[in-house]
């Protein structure tokens, strides 16, 4: 059934894209081990391969050198040399089916996808080359510059045993100065493990909480030890924040509150913020004054109780009556005047 040019065309097609659902969904299945990610990298490898073949005999098939491809598909339309013949293609086509259907009675169905998953589960067979070639066969451009131009000029290349010898012994004799430089270090070093390994368990950890205290100690000193001499705040790693994070913010500004009691207040943000927060608001309840957003920006008690009184002007109260335009809010959000709270509170009702 796969015999004809269009159908290997088709099955090409299937096996490219099984095989790359089946690379996304191997790739999704991070490896726990070494050699399952080496088994991964060899079975991902493999059907890129395999890709790349079937791409290569695709990209034959529709080039069509040979017309081979061409000539079938006129050929399902019925296009003869003699003419079109519609109807004696199709029982051609159909006999072909027939005789096929003959031959492998017991044919079954196969599904392509177990196939494919069981490259998952298996395996691969990892073949190596054995030893990465003669020496007369490798490429002259791994050979030294002094070797290849001896070749070059038919004489064979001769060892540079003797500049080998001198630097080795250069080597040892600085590795012997340097062991000389250190005698007494390395022998400090070698008494140590050897106290360390007759010290008792309990003596072992005596010395390691003596040395977790003296560090504690050395990293309180460290702290103590900031330097800040602009007296910048402290971040959350509790070091000075930046300067050019300090002008941003303008931190350096002042600003103070009447309200509040003469509090002060460092950058923009926390000025405007404090409008909201719970001392400013307990200072305007104690002018009785509602904190508003008419207020905003005030920090004068003066100021704030003139506008207050324009505000009543304009609205036609003299008074503020806080029974019943002061709010009071239960647990479930409903708002109720200060006497309704109260008639509701003593009744039990909220």
């Amino acid at each position: 059934m796969s015999s004809t040019l269009l159908e290997v065309t088709r099955a090409s097609h299937e096996e490219v894209e099984r095989l790359e659902r089946l690379i996304v969904k191997d790739l999704q299945n991070g490896p726990t081990s070494n050699r399952d990610r080496l088994y991964q990298n060899h079975r991902v490898r493999n059907m890129i391969d395999t890709i790349t073949s079937t791409t290569e005999k695709l990209i034959e098939i529709y080039e069509d050198k040979d017309n081979a491809r061409k000539d079938e598909i006129a050929a399902l339309g019925g296009q003869t040399a003699t003419g079109t013949n519609v109807f004696g293609a199709f029982y051609d086509r159909l006999k072909e089916i027939r005789e096929y259907h003959r031959k492998h009675p017991v044919a079954r169905v196969v599904d392509a996808s177990e196939e494919y998953e069981a490259l998952l589960k298996e395996e691969p067979q990892i073949e190596f080359s054995g030893e990465h070639t003669p020496l007369e066969k490798l490429d002259k451009k791994h050979f030294a510059k002094g070797s290849r131009r001896s070749e070059q000029n038919g004489v064979a290349a001769v060892p540079q045993q003797s500049d080998n010898s001198k630097e080795i012994a250069l080597m040892e004799a600085k590795v012997q100065k340097l062991c000389d430089e250190l005698e007494e270090t390395i022998a400090q070093t070698k008494d140590n493990i050897v106290k360390k390994q007759a010290l008792t368990y309990e003596e072992i950890e005596a010395e390691r909480e003596e040395e977790d205290t003296q560090a504690d100690t050395e990293s309180d000193d460290e702290e103590q030890q900031i330097y800040n001499p602009l007296k910048l705040p402290m971040g959350w790693d509790g070091k000075p924040i930046p300067y050019w994070l300090y002008k941003l913010h303008g931190l350096g500004q002042e600003f103070k509150c009447e309200i509040c009691g003469n509090s002060s207040y460092w950058g923009r943000r926390a000025f405007e913020r404090h409008f909201k927060e719970w001392r400013h608001q307990h200072g305007m309840r104690c002018l009785g004054i509602p904190n508003t957003k008419n207020f905003n920006e005030i920090t004068s008690i003066e100021e704030a109780q003139e506008l207050w009184k324009k505000i009543q002007e304009r609205q036609g109260v003299n008074k503020w009556r806080p029974d019943l335009e002061e709010e009071y809010e239960d647990r479930e959000g409903n708002i109720y005047n200060k006497k309704t709270y109260t008639d509701l509170q003593r009744q039990g009702l909220i």
